[in-house]
């Protein structure tokens, strides 16, 4: 990568990260792109979903469409802020890997694209960035009413095609226990133990075993576990808890969250589901996948490898309603969500170059015309 190509990615990525985007304050970063990307000339409009909040989208009606959603976790988590700074070829900050690194390689590999066909052909794509993701992901359920043929929808997969997904459960445990002085706890039922308890007992369930070669095991996440107080010597009579369960593509998320019900109920906890998300497996050749390997291989010399994400998408609602959506882009989901998220420029630059060689061959322009340096 030249120092010209790092400075606009650099810049781009750091231009970005200086717009704070949290879930329901995505309004300046989308006002950000609206002006950003005037230079295609495209159709635009916003999908609305809420009087404040909505999807903006460029060149809609396209058969193939991009999917970026906007909106990161809050800058500071659990007391700590993810501050944004470069060293060498890392560019850290919030949304550095989730997913601003992907925004901006797109928005780099846009300005190749147009460079390249001088406007002589129209553009093939159309592009959503989606609201919401990290929420409720009501921006992807939405966005599935643009009704495109095939989607790529960008996350952190170290340049992957993802063409499965996990599923999720989210569920909210409530335990109580009997108070006492904190010296005599033999008189009271703590309900932060019998939380802590029970967490073994989960393993238990049909649905968390096995592996998965490319997701790893079934399993659960304690997200967050509340009680007690560090400040008063007393037995805690109540305990919340909230379990994040993974489910292998194999399973059936109907059936996973009936077996979560009959458990908590024969148990006696008290539980709220608070989400459910079904996974997702496509054929590994599926046609949006296999386009994007070919113009990688041919174009870059590059051998793009198949995986799954670990996470849920925007993907999910796509493929729910039966179209075919694949997870692509540079970065790492386990630093994304971190105080040390971050993403190697030198990642976004072969994002960028893969990106701007789908689209050109997705145009009626000559491949031979294509002049992008292969990645070595």
């Amino acid at each position: 990568m030249n120092d010209e190509r790092f400075d606009r990615l650099a810049g781009e990525l750091l231009r970005l990260i200086e717009i704070p985007s949290p879930s329901g304050n995505e309004g300046p970063i989308l006002e950000y792109l609206e002006k950003r990307l005037q230079f295609l000339d495209l159709p635009s409009k916003r999908q609305m979903i809420t009087e404040n909040m909505g999807n903006l989208v460029f060149n809609p009606g396209s058969k193939v469409l991009f999917d970026l959603h906007v909106d990161t976790v809050p800058e500071i988590m659990e007391g700590i802020k993810c501050s944004p700074y470069l060293d060498g070829d890392l560019v850290y900050g919030r949304g550095a890997s989730d997913i601003k690194g992907s925004i901006a390689s797109l928005i780099i590999a846009l300005e190749d694209y147009a460079q390249i066909t001088k406007g002589d052909v129209d553009f093939p794509a159309s592009i959503v960035f989606t609201v919401d993701e990290e929420q409720g992901g009501r921006g992807a359920c939405e966005a599935v009413n643009l009704k495109p043929e095939e989607v790529i929808v960008f996350e952190p997969t170290e340049l992957d095609i993802c063409t499965m997904e996990a599923g999720a459960i989210g569920v909210r445990l409530n335990f109580s226990g009997r108070p006492a002085h904190g010296s005599d706890f033999e008189a009271g039922e703590n309900a932060i133990t019998k939380a802590i308890e029970f967490l073994s007992k989960l393993k238990e369930l049909p649905f968390l075993e096995g592996e998965h070669p490319r997701i790893g095991e079934a399993g659960f996440n304690v997200q967050a576990l509340f009680g007690g107080s560090a400040d008063e010597l007393v037995i805690p009579s109540r305990s919340e808890m909230y379990v994040d369960f993974r489910l292998l593509p194999e399973v059936d998320h109907r059936e996973a969250e009936i077996q979560l019900r009959q458990f908590f109920e024969e148990n006696g906890v008290d539980y709220e589901i608070d989400d459910v998300s079904p996974s997702f497996r496509l054929d590994d050749e599926v046609p949006i996948a296999r386009k994007l390997k070919e113009v990688a291989s041919a174009k870059l010399g590059l051998s793009l490898q198949t995986g799954a994400f670990k996470s849920w998408s925007d993907a999910e609602p796509y493929v729910t309603a039966g179209i075919p959506a694949i997870v692509f882009g540079p970065g790492k989901l386990s630093i994304s969500h971190t105080p040390f998220e971050h993403i190697s420029l030198g990642e976004m630059d072969v994002a960028s170059r893969i990106l701007t060689a789908f689209l050109v061959s997705l145009t009626d322009i000559s491949r031979d015309e294509l002049n992008i340096s292969r990645v070595r």
